[in-house]
């Protein structure tokens, strides 16, 4: 009857299954952000930091709710949200059309790297503050200028990441297609392509990071909406809600942006990590 009983009697969840579920990377990330917003609301119910410089959440909030229903200065919240995107996807995708082949052109030919890579080497690592003025003398203030700036900053990042792509195949296979009588553009096509476009796209997210983090830079002068915009003209008033609002949108539309573009990653460099 014990032996009987035993069997009949169901295991208690140990702590280690509980354990192991919160030890889960998703758990661990929410959990964060959880700490952090904790964090926040602590600092400013009990008074550590003086309100005028660190708001509490519920009014960072309250800010977020009254811009959506009368907008910010004659703009809409989605107005800004839009024109950031904007700006910043016209920059990202002229780099890429024009970064990757010239990337992949100078990893395969010697004389376009030995024409080009001083030249895209230098600009990489020059701050793109120091474009500001130049492109709007030369373009003019409107978003000609702004788009011309995020182009500056990712274009170097990405032909320099094909670049890299291209010179890191394993040179064994490209004999080997050589020797099965492989044309070079079939080389080109079925063994170094797909070869470098991991770090290809590696070097993408990469530039979208800092082409997302320059857009405050390109819309610091004569700029009449976006969050960069939004941002420096709440810091002109002390709106530091506004501030602290703007910051967070552009840190969730920073990590929205790296999320798709690493699902795109996925979905297209399916054979990553395969050798």
């Amino acid at each position: 009857m014990q032996q009987r009983s035993g069997m009949m009697a169901k295991p208690a969840p140990s702590r280690g299954a509980i354990s192991a579920l919160m030890a889960q990377p998703r758990w661990l990330s929410i959990l964060s952000v959880f700490v952090a917003f904790g964090a926040w609301w602590a600092i400013t119910a009990f008074a550590l930091v003086p309100a005028v410089l660190l708001p509490s959440p519920t009014e960072v909030l309250a800010a977020t709710i009254d811009i959506l229903r009368n907008g910010y200065r004659e703009t809409t919240l989605a107005q800004n949200i839009g024109s950031t995107l904007w700006r910043c996807g016209a920059g990202f995708t002229l780099a890429i059309l024009t970064g990757v082949p010239l990337g992949l052109a100078m990893g395969y030919w010697p004389h376009i790297r030995a024409a080009t890579n001083y030249i895209v080497q230098f600009m990489r690592p020059l701050p793109p503050l120091s474009y500001v003025i130049l492109l709007i003398i030369w373009i003019g203030t409107d978003n000609r200028s702004k788009i011309a700036l995020l182009y500056i900053t990712a274009f170097p990042i990405i032909a320099s990441s094909a670049m890299a792509g291209v010179r890191a195949v394993n040179q064994q296979r490209v004999q080997a297609a050589r020797a099965l009588g492989a044309s070079e553009w079939q080389v080109f096509r079925y063994v170094i392509l797909p070869s470098a476009m991991p770090l290809s796209f590696t070097g993408a997210r990469i530039a979208l990071a800092a082409a997302f983090s320059t857009v405050v830079a390109a819309e610091l002068n004569a700029a009449t909406d976006g969050l960069g915009w939004m941002v420096i003209s709440a810091s002109r008033f002390l709106r530091n809600d506004v501030i602290i609002l703007g910051i967070i949108l552009l840190g969730i539309l920073g990590i929205t942006l790296s999320a798709l573009l690493l699902a795109i990653d996925r979905r297209v460099v399916h054979w990553r990590g395969i050798e």
